[in-house]
Order: structure tokens, then sequence, then C-alpha cells
């Protein structure tokens, strides 16, 4: 599922990190108003928060990076 913040497309399905380095991932639930509301899930502890509420105190997000696989290396030397 995506999310639009601020015209920029958030893909809720991946962990997303912040500028300050925090990690969220979201609850699969939303506020009253719609918002999705993010879990914070890295050492400094656990908080819940509304999308908005995440953009605005720690910043942009962006996915977390995702290991490539076996079979994306396979398919890419295949290619070649």
């Amino acid at each position: 599922m995506t999310s639009l913040l601020d015209g920029i497309e958030i893909d809720l399905d991946r962990v997303q990190v912040a500028l300050d380095g925090s990690r969220w991932l979201w609850t699969f639930e939303h506020t009253e108003g719609g918002e999705p509301l993010m879990l914070r899930i890295d050492v400094a502890g656990a908080a819940i928060l509304p999308l908005p509420d995440v953009y605005i105190a720690h910043g942009p997000l962006t996915p977390e990076r995702q290991p490539v696989t076996a079979a994306q290396y396979r398919q890419v030397l295949e290619a070649a």
C-alpha cells in the first residue's frame, strides 16, 4: 500500500528510514482522519505516530535498502 505525503508517494509495505536515522513501519492502522499510523522499530524505543508527524519530527522518509538476492544477480548476468 502507498500513501501520499506532500506529493511524495510513500511505500507503506517497506520499512521507512527518516533523515535522523529512525526506522518506521506501518502498523496497518489509520487515524480517524485516515493517516497511516507508523511504529518506530529502532533501538531508541517504540513509539506510534501518524505518518505526517513522523515526517515533521524526524525528517523525510526513504525506503530501507533491501539486499540483492542471488536470483537478482542471476537475472542480470543472464541478460548480459
